[in-house]
């Protein structure tokens, strides 16, 4: 029990002590149910990230989400936590990734911890951004996993509190059994208020395996509290896309 609850309770107070601390920042709640022929899984999720800022030129990011995934009438606890620390060099800025996350099913769970390599580019009202993570997991296909993913990101931003963006990425997944190379797309939104710091977000996520023929579909939408500006402010000063950890492209959520 005390292994399950440390990474609960390390989330829950770096999200509830964020909005004194941070730069900028958000904490939210989202939805998201993937209704593929052969799953069927929702997920119920308070989110939330928040962007430091040590100098002018170092900072970072802490981002992770605590809920509940539901499927085949069953219900288990979720959780994922993701560091960030970048340089900035003008409209350059690039860093390094740090995520774990883990569906508590009381058995052999599904978890998944990576690491890597992340970076963007400002182009006024349009963000280049991309990252490369390398990871092991278990839980999913098989109990010993190893795993990596490239993905690219493009956002534009129409106003200062609306940017929609979209993804593609693609991967592997190794295990003693053979491997698969992966494929995702997406694409997403946000819209924030102009007299309340209230945003909107949605979105769809389609991955898939190539050599067992599975693949995922999933849509979500979410409500977000930001602070430290607007849309464009809050995500200048942190990382907007923070790579999906294999477990949710694999659940599918």
């Amino acid at each position: 029990m005390i292994k399950q609850l440390t990474p609960l309770t390390a989330i829950a107070m770096a999200l509830l002590a964020a909005p004194a601390m941070a730069q900028t920042g958000h904490i939210g709640a989202a939805y998201s149910s993937n209704d593929d022929d052969d799953t069927e899984v929702s997920s119920y999720v308070v989110e939330g990230a928040a962007a430091f800022a040590f100098s002018d030129a170092f900072g970072a990011q802490i981002d992770g989400s605590i809920g509940q995934v539901e499927y085949e009438d069953e219900g288990d606890g979720y959780w994922d936590i993701n560091a960030h620390l970048f340089y900035t060099m003008g409209a350059l800025r690039v860093g390094g990734v740090f995520g774990s996350s883990e569906i508590d099913t009381g058995g052999i769970a599904p978890a998944a911890t990576y690491w890597g390599v992340e970076g963007q580019y400002w182009f006024d009202r349009f963000v280049l951004s991309g990252s490369a993570i390398w990871g092991d997991g278990e839980g999913m296909i098989s109990p010993d996993i190893e795993f990596n993913n490239y993905d690219i990101n493009g956002d534009f931003y129409l106003t200062d509190n609306l940017v929609i963006g979209g993804t593609y990425g693609v991967g592997n997944i190794e295990t003693p059994g053979g491997d698969s190379d992966t494929t995702s797309y997406g694409i997403n939104g946000e819209w924030q208020l102009s007299s309340l710091p209230l945003s909107f977000q949605a979105g769809f996520q389609h991955w898939e395996l190539d050599v067992i023929d599975y693949e995922t579909d999933v849509l979500s939408v979410g409500l977000r509290w930001n602070w430290g500006g607007s849309v464009i402010e809050r995500d200048r000063a942190g990382v907007r896309n923070t790579p999906t950890n294999l477990v949710s492209r694999y659940i599918g959520f």
